[in-house]
Order: C-alpha cells, then sequence, then structure tokens
C-alpha cells in the first residue's frame, strides 16, 4: 500500500462518540508524538513542512543510494515509504508498519519493564531507524538519540525533521550497523534498540556482536524480530526472492529477508556474543521480543568470524 496524506488542512475535525472521553487514558507513547504536529514547528511554516513531506513520498530513484541499477534492490530502498503512523495536526500519514512504534516502546517500558519512562541523561542507539517512529519517542523520552539508517532517503527524512522541529538531542546517521565499530561508537549507549533489523542483515551474529560493543557496561539492548515457528534451535533462510504483498509497479512490497531464527536461536546467539540475562518473549506466532544485558565486555569465540579484528 501506498504512503498516505489524510485529513485536508482546511477539513475540520469531529471526535466520535466516546473519543474526547478514552484520550486522556491513551498511552504514554501516543501523547508523546503529539509533540511532534504542526504546532510545534520551530524552523518551518505549515506549508513548507507539508510540501517537503510531500517531495519525500514522491522520491524514486536508486542512484541517490549507490546503486547500479534498481533491478535487484529492495523496493522500499528505491521507493521512499513512510515507516510509522503520524498524526501532525493539519495531515497525517498511514506508515507501513502502523502504530507499531508506539507499541513497541509501550511493551519495552509497561510491559517488559527494560525501558524506563525517563531517558534524560541516557543515549540510546536506534538501529535501522526509518523514517524515525522510534526515534522520536526515545528523543521525547528524553534520551539523546543516534539514529542509524542505510537508506539514504529516510536519513534525510529524519534530518529534515529533527531541523523542522529543533531536536537538539536527535542525530540521524547514514550509516549501516556494520558501519558502528569506530571509537565513537565503542561503549558509547546505554540502550541499543534494535527492532525489525536482525532479519534483514546477512550476517546477524556479526550484528548482534555489534550491538554489544555498542553498549556501555551495564547496558541493555531491546529487540523485536520476525522468528520461525520452530520450538528447535533452527535458523530460516529466505533470501531476496521471497517478497510478499504490495506490487512491483508501487514498490511497495515486502520481504527481503535474509535468515529468520526461532526463538531459541536468537536467546543462543544472543549469549554466544557476551549477552547476560537473556528474555526471549513472544510477541506473536512470527514475531518475539528480546532483552540482553551487557554487564561487562566479554570475548566471543573467534574461529570463523566474518570481521576476524570485530571487538
Amino acid at each position: 500500500m501506498a504512503t498516505r496524506v489524510t485529513r485536508d488542512p482546511q477539513e475540520k475535525t469531529v471526535p466520535a462518540p466516546g473519543e474526547a472521553e478514552a484520550a486522556p487514558r491513551s498511552c504514554a507513547a501516543e501523547r508523546m508524538m503529539r509533540r511532534y504536529q504542526v504546532k510545534d514547528l520551530v524552523n518551518a511554516t505549515p506549508g513548507e513542512f507539508r510540501a517537503r513531506i510531500e517531495q519525500f513520498l514522491r522520491w524514486r530513484d536508486h542512484q541517490s543510494e549507490g546503486y547500479g541499477s534498481a533491478e535487484r534492490q529492495r523496493d522500499l530502498s528505491v521507493q521512499f515509504h513512510w515507516g510509522h503512523n503520524h498524526d501532525f495536526g493539519e495531515f497525517a500519514l498511514e506508515g507501513m508498519t502502523g502504530n507499531n512504534h508506539v507499541e513497541m516502546i509501550t511493551a519495552f517500558t509497561q510491559q517488559l519493564r527494560a525501558l524506563p519512562p525517563s531517558l534524560a541523561g541516557r543515549k540510546v542507539l536506534d538501529v535501522g531507524c526509518w523514517t524515525g517512529g522510534t526515534s522520536l519517542l526515545l528523543h521525547a523520552m528524553g534520551a539523546q538519540v543516534v539514529a542509524v539508517e542505510e537508506v539514504r532517503k529516510y536519513v534525510d527524512c529524519l534530518a529534515y525533521l529533527k531541523h523542522a522541529f529543533d531536536l537538539q538531542r536527535l542525530e540521524p546517521r547514514h550509516l549501516s550497523l556494520y558501519d558502528c565499530t569506530t571509537r565513537e561508537f565503542d561503549d558509547a549507549f546505554d540502550y541499543v534498540l534494535f527492532c525489525g533489523v536482525l532479519y534483514h542483515v546477512s550476517d546477524p551474529v556479526l550484528a548482534l556482536r555489534i550491538t554489544f560493543n555498542c553498549l556501555k557496561d551495564g547496558g541493555t539492548c531491546l529487540i523485536e524480530t520476525a522468528v520461525t515457528r520452530s520450538e528447535h534451535v533452527d535458523l530460516s533462510y529466505e533470501g531476496p526472492s521471497a517478497v510478499w504483498a504490495g506490487s512491483a509497479e508501487e514498490l511497495n512490497r515486502r520481504g527481503w529477508n535474509w535468515f529468520i531464527p526461532s526463538v531459541k536461536t536468537l536467546a543462543q546467539m544472543m549469549r554466544d556474543v557476551g549477552y547476560s540475562e537473556v528474555q526471549v518473549v513472544p510477541r506473536t506466532a512470527d514475531r518475539a521480543f528480546a532483552i540482553g544485558k551487557r554487564h561487562t565486555h566479554v570475548d566471543m569465540l573467534r574461529a570463523g568470524l566474518s570481521i576476524r579484528s570485530i571487538r
């Protein structure tokens, strides 16, 4: 489904019966997202802001991503698609993952108790930030957020949101997780948010080790990922030929996954790269949350590592 812009600026919305009464009971994450509406703009007018967002929504190319052609690349890397639902007040966007950003942060804070409601003074690495749904929530919670994304289109969009709303504690970076191995990332973060990414990487063990290295001692990695339904230690391979939903014409197909772990495999991989107090909690039949602590930096098995010099 292509990104949809709803609600005309001239249109007045009327709450449905009971909606006004229910609003105070909405979750904290939903309330925090209301900080990022047209009324909160600092460095752009409402008209300028909407026009720029609509420019992003029309962005389709492969050259800016450094691809030789679009033929073998993921649709979501070639055609810009908004990631998460966002009500900007005068208009609203439907994201491809709906309210997933709100649901994940709510789960980590309220159900799993792995993330405190206030992140003031904490530094968070948000891996695979897309258009910034989770990054904006973490910023609203008080964190200093480094948001990394390998697709330049989405980094440029989040950088524009940072500028438009004057978000001083948000730093969008055009980086792959595999680039986060320089000294500036070593032992630097209180939390790593690693959501919706693990099954998109070609080397999940290395990826998990990099998140471990990025954390400070005492830090926590928060994962949300696709998992298989196997009850055994299994790792399923899909590869780039497995795509589903959407259409090639609209470039909105889903898929392009590499390896999908079972719950037991995910827990074992996390322990193998150094994490302790590992918890894996099923979210649905095909997805799970996982939490791991870095108590202290420890070495891992080095035989066969794809990057032998990884810390």
